[in-house]
């Protein structure tokens, strides 16, 4: 697969990863008033869409990605845990793919304070965005692979 598949791939899981969280999040917080007190009523309303649609679309993906490495890598082991975005096949990739985890590991010396920071900010938007802490971490992840990305066709 190409790069921009394997970053468009790989962004659109995380995100819809963080929309799953968010319902498994609204769950939480509805058993959380459970305990509280008796008074409250003994439900939880968990939406199912978004669980549903990262196991749907996530699965086909994976199964995708992991079908199209699977014929490059000699071993499962390597084509199922091996990000799809570390796919080499000469000398001259491996050196682009070098270049572009440097970067990426560079901008997480940037993104990890940056996310410490702005989850001070917590307690002030808990009222109107309860998720906060969730798109913050996930952001991580999301910035460090557009830094490859980017990094990757730069020197391309």
């Amino acid at each position: 697969m190409s790069t921009n598949k394997n970053a468009v791939i790989t962004i659109t899981l995380i995100v819809l990863f963080g929309w799953a969280l968010t319902s498994l999040y609204s769950a939480q917080m509805q058993f959380a008033e459970i305990l509280k007190g008796p008074d409250h009523p003994w439900e939880i309303n968990i939406p199912i869409f978004p669980l549903l649609t990262f196991f749907v679309v996530g699965g086909v993906l994976t199964f995708m990605t992991y079908f199209k490495n699977s014929k490059k890598q000699h071993s499962w082991k390597q084509a199922a845990l091996l990000p799809p975005e570390l796919e080499e096949s000469d000398e001259r990739e491996r050196h682009l793919t070098g270049k572009a985890c440097r970067s990426s590991y560079v901008a997480m010396w940037y993104v990890s304070p940056v996310a410490a920071a702005l989850l001070l900010l917590y307690p002030i938007v808990i009222d109107f965005m309860p998720y906060y802490p969730i798109f913050v971490i996930l952001m991580i992840p999301i910035v460090q692979t557009l830094t490859y990305f980017i990094s990757w066709k730069r020197n391309y």
